[in-house]
């Protein structure tokens, strides 16, 4: 839980300027479960969250974002926030 919460604060800390669009869908799922679950960090809000994974993933490769994508949805489904946040631990990417 601590690492997920250290990765969470690490993606929200860093400032990546990149313009794009992709679906911030996965990525709102992620922020509001995280936000659920008291993982976000104080302060931050869910539509921050989101907009801070969204530069994240549109950094990524198509199939980095692929993979980033299946791993999160898969996380997503895990009934508790410890699975949930063990589960995201795993996934590569953001």
């Amino acid at each position: 839980m601590k690492t997920f919460r250290i990765r969470i604060a690490l993606v929200l800390t860093c400032s990546i300027a990149l313009s794009g669009c992709f679906g911030a869908a996965t990525e709102e799922q992620l922020c509001e479960r995280a936000d659920e679950c008291n993982f976000l960090p104080a302060g931050t809000s869910v539509d921050e969250c989101t907009d801070q994974y969204t530069k994240c993933t549109e950094a990524l490769t198509s199939s980095e974002r692929a993979d980033w994508e299946n791993g999160t949805e898969a996380c997503l489904k895990m009934q508790s926030c410890t699975n949930f946040s063990n589960c995201y631990d795993a996934v590569p990417g953001c």
